[in-house]
């Protein structure tokens, strides 16, 4: 396989309720998609037969066969068995042990790949996105909770069982409060998107008459609360929204600032908070920087939004693909090389 060979792989991105299914290009040019709505809320074996089958078609769709499909990845929520290629559990899904880089592999007759969630995004902003071009970046989810893809001198952190990479439940406060991982004071108990609709739910419960209920985006539900209500609040000036805003930011820097001090990237990317907060977030979040990370190790580091946005989930298998391709030595992208 020649460095600038252009070859399709196929990818799989389970979500806690959808499976985006992408047969992209190694350029990152999609070139058939579809996503299984509510297909990772049924039992894994009666997904599987609607995976194959929507694989086969989408590769028929391209004008291509299986046997020009290089591999394909898989990206998935933890908890995984990252040597095994099983999803061991997850608590938004009834996935149980589920063996599907093998399952996969053979049904389709292709090599299958195999990784989480969050490393997956980072690859996907390393080959496609806001890390291209980088050979040390730091990949964070930002979205209901917060997972972490490390990439240190072009290779993806994994670590001694596959669980590098957890920065969402490095400790910022041990008195903080509780996380869904049964700790206290987690850089996700403070930023997750759950977190905080738990907190402003809790917040709000009994004040129907508090502007921020009074949003258009909220209208009285207290299950429309969290960033989608808290972001046009923060930019509508409401006080308590600001007060939340204020501390999401100093807990995200500080969040960042750890990472920075760890693992000294080149570009840290931000997902979905980010992406819809823009500067709002990115501003304050580099003035408060200085507090927890040197400037030697800042200086390198651009703090930067995800420049895949909706796409990263329909890249990130296609990204597992071509990373590992890459690893095995079967593979080179052509702006690395030169790297």
């Amino acid at each position: 396989m020649k460095n600038a060979e252009v070859f399709p792989v196929l990818g799989f991105d389970i979500g806690g309720t959808k499976i985006a299914v992408c047969l992209a290009d190694s350029t990152g040019k999609i070139l058939a998609k579809e996503r299984m709505e509510g297909g990772s809320t049924q039992s894994y074996e009666a997904v599987l037969p609607r995976m194959v089958e929507i694989s086969r078609s989408l590769v028929k769709q391209a004008g291509l066969q299986m046997k020009d499909v290089h591999a394909c990845g898989i990206s998935a929520p933890g908890p995984i068995d990252l040597a095994k290629g099983i999803v061991v559990e997850s608590p938004n899904m009834p996935w149980r042990n589920a063996t599907i880089r093998d399952d996969l592999a053979r049904e389709l007759g292709i090599t299958a790949y195999f990784d989480n969630d969050a490393n997956a995004g980072m690859l996907a902003e390393w080959f496609f996105g806001a890390a291209r071009g980088t050979r040390n970046a730091l990949y964070l989810t930002m979205s209901t909770g917060i997972g972490g893809g490390v990439l240190t001198e072009g290779l993806l952190l994994h670590g001694a069982n596959g669980n590098a990479g957890e920065v969402g439940h490095v400790i910022l406060d041990v008195h903080g409060p509780v996380c869904g991982c049964g700790m206290r004071g987690c850089f996700e108990a403070y930023c997750g998107g759950l977190n905080m609709t738990k907190r402003m739910q809790a917040l709000l419960r009994d004040r129907p008459d508090h502007p921020i209920m009074r949003l258009p985006e909220v209208k009285g539900n207290l299950k429309a609360l969290g960033y989608p209500a808290l972001i046009p609040a923060v930019r509508a000036d409401i006080p308590l929204a600001l007060e939340l805003w204020d501390e999401v930011c100093l807990r995200t820097a500080q969040g960042i600032g750890l990472m920075l001090m760890a693992y000294n990237p080149e570009v840290v990317v931000l997902g979905t908070i980010a992406l819809h907060a823009g500067d709002l977030l990115l501003e304050p979040v580099r003035r408060h920087l200085p507090r927890f990370a040197w400037r030697d190790v800042r200086a390198p580091a651009k703090i930067s939004v995800s420049a895949l946005g909706a796409s990263i989930g329909e890249l990130a298998g296609p990204a597992t693909a071509l990373y590992n391709l890459h690893a095995e030595g079967k593979w080179h992208p052509e702006w690395l090389a030169k790297g």
